[in-house]
This record gives C-alpha cells, structure tokens and sequence, in this order.
C-alpha cells in the first residue's frame, strides 16, 4: 500500500519515491510509486496536480481493492526513482476550502441544528447541503458570522488516526457508519470530524470565508461558499 505522505505532513511540496508498479489507466500511462504527497480524489476533495520528474501529473485516483494511489501522468515514467512536486497553489486553495467547511458544516450545526449531508469541492467554489429548508439570508448571515469568528480566533488544527476501541468515545460531528481506525480532524474547541482530507493547520490560514448563494432544494440547502483567495 502506498504511504501517503499527505496524512503526516501536508505542507510537503516535493518528495522522492520510487516506482513500484507501471500500468495504463484510462488510456494514460500510469504509476503507483512506493509513498506520495499527492491527494487522490476522494472524500468531496479533488486529486492534487503537479509534476513526477518534471512530467505532468494529470490525475490521481485510489485503487479498489489495494487502495494504491494511481497517478495518470503525460507520458510514460522511465525512471524507478522519481522526483514528485505538487501545485502547491492549488494544494493550499483545497485545504483552505476543505478546512473552511468542517467550519462551515460546525456553525450550521451549532446555530440552526442543520446537518451537512453533502460536499464537493471545485477549482471554483465549494458547496455543502443542509438537511434544513428553508434558511432565510439571516440564518445565512448568522452561521457565516460564527464561522469567521473561528478563523479569525486562529483555533489549531490537528488530525489523528483513532483505533476502533476509541472510536465510539468521540463526539464526532457526524456519527460514523463504520468501526476503526479512523483518521479525526479537530478544530480545537469547536469541531470534530472524521476526514481523509488536507487541511490548514491553524483556522486563520483559511481566510474570510463567504457564503455566495444558497439553493432550497426539496427539504435541503445547498450553500455555495469561497474561501481564502
């Protein structure tokens, strides 16, 4: 299985690996590499972009069955060690958005009892749906208040990998459907969520958040949000 550098340091911008297995992925040439600091697409969050020896990374997706980290890349890799080198900016613009809905979903939560059911993460904006319709502007309003209150508190954010014997002892924002270990993010004193994805590692990184438009649809909210740059 690959190591996934990402979970342990997710500011690395470049790292070295070596390559461990060659095969063709949707009509790309592909590799799985030993470790990587790129982020698969998963879990609402996009795949990272960037460069393996100076070749373009086009995608990079987790495998069924092994949970290897495929990378599409634009030509073929020749090498066995390579050198990997992520876009940092896009990188950085994903965990600012990723960290600013765990806030976002928390002050919906904390203020109007409203469940985030949904995510996804775009180059653009982000979006959340709410398990609450209606929600006037106020409500909007509200939520967006306490939520750049916690940015602008810069609350520490930490992740883990919790065993199964710990699990049912957390307070998860969302109750988990599934046993150990889990990898939790917490914002601290405000937020605690299980997630596979990168985030800041202080609330004040992530910059105003803004909620832009919201949309009923049926008994649900979906909000549409920016954040940081």
């Amino acid at each position: 299985m690959t190591e996934r550098i990402y979970y342990g340091d997710p500011y690395a911008k470049a790292f070295e690996a070596r390559v461990v297995e060659r095969l063709e992925w949707n009509g790309h040439p592909a590799v799985v590499l030993d470790r990587t600091a790129f982020y698969p697409t998963g879990g609402g969050q996009p795949y990272d972009t960037g460069l393996l020896n100076a070749v373009p990374v086009l995608e990079v997706v987790e495998r069924d069955g092994d949970g290897a980290v495929v990378h599409l890349v634009g030509e073929p890799l020749e090498s066995v060690q390579v050198e990997g080198r992520i876009d940092w900016e896009h990188r950085f613009d994903l965990m600012q958005q990723h960290t600013g809905q765990h806030i976002l979903s928390a002050a919906f939560l904390d203020r109007f009892g409203a469940n985030t059911v949904g995510f996804h993460l775009s180059d653009d904006y982000a979006t959340i749906d709410l398990d609450q319709a209606p929600l006037s502007a106020e409500d909007l309003a509200a939520a967006e208040a306490l939520a750049n209150s916690i940015v602008f508190d810069n609350h520490p954010v930490g992740a883990r990998f919790v065993p199964d014997e710990e699990v049912s002892q957390l307070r998860l924002r969302k109750p988990l459907a599934h046993t150990g270990p889990v990898r939790v993010v917490e914002i601290s004193e405000f937020d605690r969520s299980a997630c596979g994805g990168t985030h800041v590692q202080a609330t004040g990184e992530i910059g105003l958040i803004k909620i832009t438009r919201s949309e009923r649809r049926g008994s649900e909210t979906r909000v549409e949000f920016l954040c940081g740059n």
